[in-house]
């Protein structure tokens, strides 16, 4: 018995990085390594990346750049979405995003208490309905956060709502905010380091919104706009079979009794399951690759295990090697092809796979 793991090509994770420096002219690059580096192992990839010359790496959390701080990472770490704790800003230093008046006023009271400064990047809400100042907030707060004592304002940001979609009318109209604003800004004379608003869909389609510093997430990983990217993906989801199994006609496999076989039929039962980000919505639904050939997944996903119909696959035995992302010669399986069959994004298909699931980096 094999357990399933993920094998990590950190050659994969370089090509697609230089990608991303080619399509953006070597501007600075913001790695967003949040959600465990997208399922990938935070520590290992930031530690390459990081070997690879990145400007700065983005985690959503203080509690995931504080992580990579203790694996002896010493680059600059924007975090996304913490407002709580923020004297482990100063202890770990790192970078905050701020979206509000009185998380700045927090910074800034211990800034001074410390006698140091910090720097912070500041979030602007151009169409995304999440986080952020919106425009009009935006002109009279942020002048007050420059107001305050030993607050750097290192960074101007926004994000983009939908620059994966074909049309790039809305796309174009959240840059226009933007660009509006920064200028707004410049004529105030604002030091802003850093103005980024590029995710990885805008780093490779939309050139003008990526100003001087891109926030590439997803393409890092392997997954864009189109196979003409030229992206490779990094993750490959791996196990072996726990058991293989002759069936009658008319046998019912897995929890409900969704399948019944309509022939004699050998069964592998491998051991992986939903515990282990092998989504439940792909019962009967999904494929794996073994010995070359694609099978199909038949039964309901479990927790631990899945079930696959090998009968049509030569010379499987207990030995085989099951690949459940990842390819063999010409016949491949991607975190698209799961997503699409599981109704969701390649994003959850990654960030799913579970801790228990061990990670080998190559």
């Amino acid at each position: 018995m094999q357990k399933a793991f993920a094998e990590i090509d950190l050659k994969a994770l370089s090509h697609n990085l230089k990608i991303a420096r080619q399509k953006t002219g070597n501007k600075n690059i913001l790695a967003v390594v949040k959600a465990n580096a997208y399922g990938h192992g935070a520590v290992e990839i930031s530690k390459h990346l990081v070997k690879q010359g990145v400007s700065y790496l983005g985690t959503a959390f203080k509690s995931e750049a504080i992580e990579l701080r203790e694996s002896g990472i010493n680059t600059s770490i924007l975090v996304f979405f913490d407002r709580e704790n923020i004297d482990e800003y100063f202890k770990y230093n790192l970078t905050p995003l701020v979206f509000d008046l009185s998380t700045a006023r927090k910074l800034s009271k211990e800034a001074v208490r410390r006698k140091r400064r910090i720097a912070i990047h500041i979030k602007i809400d151009t169409g995304m309905g999440r986080l952020g100042f919106t425009i009009d907030k935006a002109l009279t707060e942020i002048p007050k956060i420059a107001c305050l004592k030993n607050i750097e304002l290192e960074g101007l940001m926004s994000h983009f709502s939908d620059a994966d979609l074909e049309d790039k009318g809305f796309m174009a109209l959240q840059l226009k905010r933007f660009l509006s604003l920064k200028k707004e800004f410049q004529q105030k004379k604002f030091g802003f380091k850093y103005h980024h608003i590029a995710n990885s869909a805008a780093v490779l389609s939309m050139k003008d919104a990526h100003l001087n510093m891109v926030r590439p997430g997803i393409m890092l990983y392997g997954y864009g706009l189109s196979k003409g990217d030229n992206l490779r993906p990094v993750l490959s989801l791996k196990s072996g079979i726990l058991l293989l199994k002759k069936v009658p006609v008319g046998t019912p496999i897995s929890y409900g009794r969704t399948f019944i076989t309509k022939r004699k039929s050998i069964i592998a039962t491998i051991p992986v399951g939903y515990a282990d980000g092998y989504s439940r919505r792909i019962s009967n639904n999904g494929e794996v690759i073994i010995n070359g050939k694609k099978a199909p997944v038949v039964g309901r996903v479990c927790m631990d295990t899945i079930m696959a119909d090998v009968t049509d696959i030569p010379g499987v035995n207990m030995d085989s090697g099951v690949i459940l992302i990842g390819s063999q010669g010409r016949v491949k399986i991607t975190a698209q092809d799961i997503a699409e069959r599981a109704g969701t994004i390649p994003y959850e298909v990654l960030t799913s796979i579970g801790q228990r699931v061990t990670r080998v980096y190559k």
